[in-house]
């Protein structure tokens, strides 16, 4: 079964954590063995030892601070851990050599250094490094018994003969840690791999979930589409039975209340409207070639009632663009960006509708007003539906905007104007898969 989606990029971001504690803690014992080398250089007697403890330690040192620095720099990288992982079994090899082979006290140190080949480690490489520390095991085991090195072990140690150079016991020493050592790069592989089965587990269960929800909202949206379409008739209904009782209803408190009966009635239409666009697919765009200034100077007269209604100006300054676009829907997304600036703006105030030159591909549109801004409250779900800060809004004007505006490869945003108010600002270009004009356009 292939990982569910999501699940290399989680893995190698944990794994990045974990071994990148690994590589700090691997730099605390930087000092530590920088002191043994130190210690050996001055009491062993043994020219060779220094020598060599040099030649491994200064090099390896230097590896791994590099390493360390470039994981801070750039995160963790799967042939970096390779590196990593040999560079460590090397340098764990030679210092066990050079203090003792198997009777140095860093021969303990093979067991950790093989869980972690086997929890980090590619499969490629896990039982190769895994192999080159068995080998060492052995190659110490056969450099004792024959006595090669005789001053192999520490004159700290004791030197010299010891107990632990009788053949059985290092034979056997050999094979017990051998044996450690598989089981201990066994048992990190096997933590990796009931790691990898609990994110895969947990990433098909989350994808599950979403699914049902998926479906659940689908069905509801569906649901709830059905019955706002349903609620439109009976609306329209009441609201021409209104208009006709108030041709027979003298002035007064009947005819006024017959008046708000209509403007509320009239409310709820343009509210089941709204949700029926949101809740709707989006229509396939019927695109054209849109000229910009003479979208921004129809909107602004569609809403010059309005305007004048409440006291606000409308201003249009236009620049020569033009965009591939569904001219009805681009209207559509200027109509709810004017009709927010108008609620927005007190009396006497002005609106501008701005259309600059284009910048390379993309043209702008800006709806300029001098209200409140947007409350900081709201700041970054004014799209989202169900959002607003009208008393009698419904939240889904904005939602509708950038929906429309997402549809032809642009996109909408609210943005603090210079001193007070907001600014909208639709971003437009040519939608992807459709040629421009430039690409010779019909």
């Amino acid at each position: 079964m292939p990982p569910p989606a999501g699940f290399e990029e989680i893995q190698r971001q944990e794994f990045s954590r974990l071994f990148g504690r690994v590589v700090g803690i691997r730099l605390v014992f930087i000092p530590v063995v920088g002191l043994l080398a130190l210690f050996v250089a001055l009491a062993e007697p043994a020219r060779w030892r220094s020598a060599f403890l040099v030649a491994l330690l200064v090099p390896m040192a230097t590896f791994f601070i590099t390493e360390a620095l470039r994981f801070r720099r750039s995160g963790f990288h799967s042939s970096a851990v390779t590196w990593n992982l040999l560079g460590a079994v090397v340098a764990q090899v030679g210092l066990t050599f050079a203090t003792g082979a198997l009777e140095s006290p860093f021969t303990y140190a093979f067991i950790p250094l093989a869980v972690m080949v086997g929890l980090f480690g590619p499969p490629r490489v896990h039982w190769t490094l895994v192999g080159l520390q068995i080998t060492a095991v052995w190659a110490f085991a056969a450099l004792e018994i024959r006595g090669a090195i005789p001053d192999l072990n520490l004159v700290a140690f004791g030197g010299g003969h010891r107990a632990g150079h009788v053949d059985v016991h290092l034979v056997t020493t050999a094979a017990v840690l051998s044996a450690v050592l598989a089981l201990a790069s066994r048992a990190g592989r096997g933590v990796r791999s009931a790691f990898d089965a609990m994110l895969a587990r947990a990433l098909r269960a989350q994808e599950e979930s979403l699914q049902v929800h998926a479906d659940r909202a689908e069905e509801l949206t569906a649901l709830s589409a059905e019955i706002a379409h349903e609620l439109k008739n009976p609306l329209a209904s009441v609201k021409g039975l209104s208009a006709l009782l108030t041709d027979n209803v003298p002035l007064g408190k009947g005819a006024e209340r017959l008046a708000v009966l209509r403007r509320e009635v009239d409310r709820m239409q343009g509210i089941l409207e709204e949700f029926l666009n949101f809740s709707r697919p989006l229509v396939p765009l019927a695109l054209g070639r849109v000229d910009l200034g003479a979208l921004a100077r129809e909107v602004a007269t569609l809403h010059e009632g309005m305007a004048h209604e409440r006291g606000v100006r409308i201003h249009v300054r236009e620049a020569p663009a033009e965009v591939r676009g569904d001219p009805r829907k681009l209207r559509q997304v200027l109509i709810n960006l004017v009709q927010n600036a108008l609620d927005a703006s007190p009396a006497g105030a002005g609106i501008d509708i701005e259309v600059p030159e284009p910048n390379g591909s993309e043209a702008l549109v800006r709806v300029l007003d001098r209200g409140a801004g947007v409350e900081p409250s709201l700041l970054g779900r004014a799209f989202d539906p169900g959002v607003t800060s009208k008393a009698r809004g419904s939240g889904l004007g904005l939602t509708i905007a950038r929906a429309l505006a997402r549809q032809q490869g642009g996109e909408v945003e609210l943005l603090e104007r210079d001193g007070g108010g907001c600014a909208a600002v639709v971003r437009l270009h040519s939608p992807p898969g459709y040629p421009t004009a430039a690409e010779g356009e019909p």
